[in-house]
């Protein structure tokens, strides 16, 4: 597999040559070397909302449970940063699929939190939001409202830490809003589209 990235304006072309755990061998720019990864996981791709930590900081409340319907702007959880307490809310309308972290746990800027399942909100026909991981300025949209789009397929260009990263669609749709344009700034967990499953 080849990758092509791009740090502090540097393209850098990655290959792997071959991947035996814990060794995996790989080429960056020609170079080869030897990486020991002593721990790879499979993670489930997630569609619907993740909620995240816009800063590190210690969960002091959880409010809801597993299963709860939630509405638009509904507080989720507390986190206490900088020794003062924020309240953690529902970017859109949902139900609670899962609760990633514990009263007391402390946390990391990004964290996954909560995922909220906007697809089971009963009366709202919204499609499933799809959420940014980091904050950083869109550069380019790639797909309209109505377009239909597939699985792994790119709806935007967000340019994070000095790198393109593509936005892309956990599962085929069409895309029923653009909530963004080119140039607009986003943070951790802000909603950049609607997709609703074909």
């Amino acid at each position: 597999m080849r990758y092509d990235i791009k740090v502090n304006d540097k393209k850098f072309n990655v290959e792997i040559i071959s991947a035996k755990p814990p060794l995996f061998e790989v080429s960056v720019n020609g170079k080869r070397a030897t990486l020991i990864i002593e721990e790879t996981q499979e993670v489930e791709a997630i569609s619907g909302n993740e909620v995240r930590a816009e800063m590190a900081g210690t969960i002091v409340r959880i409010v809801v449970e597993e299963g709860e319907k939630v509405e638009k702007g509904q507080p989720l959880l507390v986190l206490e940063a900088m020794k003062m307490e924020s309240e953690i809310a529902a970017p859109s309308s949902g139900v609670v699929k899962k609760i990633l972290v514990k009263e007391g746990e402390k946390v990391n800027a990004g964290t996954p939190l909560i995922l909220l399942d906007s697809g089971e909100a009963g009366e709202s026909g919204d499609g499933e939001a799809i959420t940014v991981a980091m904050a950083g300025i869109v550069t380019k949209v790639l797909k309209n409202p109505g377009e239909e789009v597939k699985e792994g397929e790119a709806i935007l260009i967000l340019e994070a830490m000095k790198m393109e990263n593509p936005i892309t669609t956990p599962f085929d749709g069409v895309v029923e809003s653009v909530n963004v344009t080119e140039g607009s700034k986003v943070s951790p967990g802000d909603v950049v589209a609607r997709v609703r499953r074909k």
